[in-house]
């Protein structure tokens, strides 16, 4: 900075003031140049692709990171864990719940549908509760698809298909029974008014606190039946109509 002096080796304050202030702001601004050309060969060496790369990434982690905590939160669906106050004041845990995510003019509906214990013990018996109307007779075949998922931590992993159990689809449900139209249902299907197999007549099917044993059930459990949360998605169909359509949370404890 060079500073002309008059004759008498005085110069004015004002243009001293306006002569320091315009060499500071030079610095200041060949400063800020400074530090943003540090910045540019540190990040990005430089290059402008590689720039807009790491520009590309970061969007795309929190676009990724807002859909799925969108995904993840569904004010409509069906509460999985339930708590409440019984009648003898104690707190009670409530895994099981279903929703019918067809149509009301359905042929299947399900009006009520309760078990006992919940979690579900797969080597104990259950209790009951159940409400159902069909309004037409069914015969085979009768098609159905199923979707099973597990909970893991905080997401929901399908279960693939093995045995015809899991997330399967099936031509024709009625083959499944292993009961023979040539021998009587066994119990307790007769006592509570329940078909075992196809066909299924028109009409009312109620079951109140009805206690099933499926201790037998355990030796053929898939391995993948393990305790926890399961979600359960099945539709059915008739010749291409639907028939109804049921969401299902249920807990399963050994």
């Amino acid at each position: 900075m060079k500073i002309q002096f008059g004759e008498k080796g005085e110069v004015s304050w004002d243009v001293l003031v306006e002569t320091l202030g315009a060499e500071e702001l030079h610095d200041d601004r060949h400063h800020t140049s400074s530090c943003k050309e540090r910045f540019w060969r540190q990040c990005c060496m430089g290059s402008r692709l590689t720039l807009a790369f790491v520009v590309s990434v970061v969007t795309l982690t929190q676009l990724w990171l807002l859909l799925y905590l969108l995904s993840t939160w569904d004010a409509t669906s069906p509460a999985t864990h339930i708590v409440y106050i019984d009648d003898l004041g104690n707190e009670r845990h409530i895994h099981f719940s279903w929703s019918n995510c067809g149509s009301a003019s359905d042929p299947v509906q399900l009006k009520q549908l309760q078990v006992f214990p919940d979690p579900v013990l797969i080597d104990s018996n259950i209790t009951l509760t159940l409400n159902a109307y069909l309004d037409r007779f069914l015969d085979a075949p009768i098609s159905a698809s199923v979707k099973v998922e597990r909970k893991m931590g905080w997401f929901w992993v399908k279960v693939p298909c093995v045995d015809d159990l899991g997330s399967c689809y099936y031509k024709d449900v009625c083959q499944l029974s292993p009961f023979v139209p040539s021998q009587p249902c066994p119990d307790p299907f007769p006592r509570f008014g329940l078909p075992c197999r196809c066909p299924i007549k028109k009409g009312q099917y109620k079951v109140k606190g009805g206690v099933f044993n499926i201790t037998e059930l355990v030796k053929y459990i898939p391995a993948w039946l393990v305790s926890g949360d399961y979600y359960i998605h099945a539709t059915a169909q008739k010749k291409g109509v639907s028939l109804g359509c049921y969401n299902l949370y249920v807990s399963v404890s050994y």
